[in-house]
């Protein structure tokens, strides 16, 4: 039976994901993709991990096993920070038994791992795919070397892809969009919700400098100071950056938006849609989002989403005005005012939301890119 595995090559704590909750959180579309590969080709399907545990440890879901593999421990804390992350566990492993396909998730800086893993997975004449994120890359030998010998390469926007092929450091190179679906049988409106705008935003993410949640906090203070009396903020995710929370903190007290802007700390991926279907608008207020899944998840429950107007991500799915906002930093309250300021307009951007996640971003679509992939990888090594 073949053995195909999508490998994290970090720790999920390194992500700003609890470990524990990994299996019912994390990479979701993956997941269900897996899934139905091993149900439908009778493939053995994993997910793997580091873990900073001391011993390798399996899980087992449904058809899916996870799979952590201790990180290496160093001195200068590199095993905290999932670039540079290393696991003499992984390695051995991948030498002992080597899955079929292995699918490597790393950043387009590649890391250290990542190279080191590939030579053995070619000299057990296997085939890996590069699975990337992020919207910046390390131009070196090493580098350009690990790319050209990845079957191929695997990005999730058509906006990545098109940057990628305009750099010498992927020419020539097979790259290919592999959408992140979103189940929308769960993820879908309310069957009602009230017809009061507060409005009631939302925002689900790390709490990090680079996410700029006080982008969110400062348009709170633009709509409680421009009528809208009533505005409440739900942060849902966990701390990544306790200094950072206590800015946003001193933030609110500044403002006076105590009641207005609550923190609720990290939900279980199930619990996300009764926030999403409840909120009249999702933050995204962050210019590094390469995709962000959770803005697919709002769309699917018609909650528009308040992104940024850059290269990546929300530029990618989000047509300004039809189904959700692109803005500046300068120009995220205003807009999102602005658009508060009119309700019907907002109703139809959130109908519009919901129908762009059903023709575009489904299961389906992911699930058909992931099989074509192992397939074709499959076939190579035959």
């Amino acid at each position: 039976m073949k053995e195909i595995t999508i490998l994290h090559p970090f720790t999920p704590q390194a992500a700003g994901v609890v470990e524990q909750s990994v299996p019912t959180y994390h990479s979701q579309p993956h997941v269900k993709a897996m899934e139905r590969l091993a149900k439908e080709e009778h493939f053995n399907c994993s997910m793997e991990y580091f873990t900073p545990r001391l011993w390798s440890y399996t899980k087992t879901k449904g058809l899916l096993k996870w799979v952590f593999y201790p990180v290496r421990l160093s001195l200068n804390g590199d095993h905290k920070k999932w670039k540079k992350q290393k696991s003499s566990a992984c390695l051995k492993a991948y030498s002992k038994d080597i899955p079929d396909v292995s699918i490597v998730n790393m950043s387009g800086h590649s890391n250290p791992f990542s190279l080191e893993l590939a030579k053995i997975i070619l000299q057990k004449k296997k085939s890996y795919i590069a699975m990337l994120g992020g919207q910046h890359y390390s131009d070196t030998p090493a580098n350009r070397a690990y790319y050209k010998q990845a079957h191929h390469i695997l990005v999730h926007t058509r906006m990545q892809k098109a940057a990628m092929e305009d750099l010498e450091l992927f020419k020539g190179l097979d790259i290919r969009v592999f959408p992140l679906g979103v189940d929308c049988s769960v993820f879908k409106p309310a069957e009602s919700k009230s017809k009061t705008l507060k409005p009631e935003l939302l925002y689900v993410g790390r709490i990090v400098d680079w996410k700029r949640v006080h982008l969110a906090i400062q348009t709170v203070k633009t709509l409680r100071d421009n009528g809208f009396k009533d505005v409440v903020l739900n942060i849902i995710g966990p701390t990544s950056s306790e200094a950072y929370l206590e800015t946003l903190k001193q933030d609110i007290k500044k403002y006076k938006l105590e009641n207005h802007v609550h923190f609720l700390g990290h939900k279980e991926h199930a619990e996300l849609p009764k926030y999403f279907q409840e909120a009249d608008l999702f933050l995204l207020p962050s210019d590094k989002e390469t995709f962000g899944m959770v803005m697919i998840e709002a769309m699917a429950c018609g909650t528009p989403v308040a992104g940024m107007d850059c290269p990546g991500g929300p530029a990618d799915v989000i047509t300004s005005g039809v189904d959700g906002i692109l803005a500046t930093p300068e120009t995220y309250d205003e807009a999102i005012l602005n658009i508060c300021r009119n309700q019907e307009a907002l109703k139809t951007m959130s109908e519009q939301a919901r129908l762009t996640t059903e023709q575009s971003y489904s299961l389906d679509a992911t699930y058909q890119v992931l099989k074509s992939s192992v397939l074709s990888a499959i076939k190579t090594n035959s």
